[in-house]
């Protein structure tokens, strides 16, 4: 969009926000996936409207509601735990000179079977009468003796 004389461009006040976000790179990185889904509904809105009008003068509104999530955000961030803000920003910060943010993830717990319990609890459970194979191979002998079978 090329800007000529007769082209409207908003006043300040329409650009003013009560608040703006200042933080640094360590703190945004920390926080912003947490953000992101938390204004969610916010950054949707403004995105989509900003897709459909391609002016980005149109979505002024939209951008400011945007902005007051994300502080709102933040001021909960900072009540609720600000300590732990703290430590994720700060390993962001002196974690690698990119500031690369690591992948978090938790892993769920892992539930190791006992097979042998387990096929013993099946054979105590087998009727006195049943008859078990008696022309079975042991796994042994089938992996050592491979070529008679």
């Amino acid at each position: 969009m090329s800007l000529t004389k007769d082209t409207h461009l908003p006043s300040d006040e329409e650009l003013t926000v009560p608040q703006e976000i200042s933080l640094s790179t360590p703190w945004l990185k920390a926080v912003a996936p947490y953000m992101a889904k938390h204004c969610e509904k916010e950054a949707n809105e403004f995105m989509l409207r900003r897709k459909e009008s391609e002016d980005p003068r149109a979505v002024l509104k939209e951008g400011a509601a945007l902005t007051a999530c994300g502080v709102n955000f933040l001021q909960s961030l900072k009540r609720s735990c600000l300590p732990q803000t703290q430590k994720l920003a700060e390993c962001v910060d002196q974690g690698s000179a990119k500031l690369y943010m690591s992948n978090l993830h938790i892993f769920p717990e892992v539930k190791l079977r006992d097979y042998k319990a387990e096929a013993a609890k099946v054979l105590n459970e087998l009727p006195a009468e049943y008859h078990l194979r008696k022309d079975y191979r042991k796994y042994n002998d089938w992996r050592y003796n491979i070529t008679e079978s």
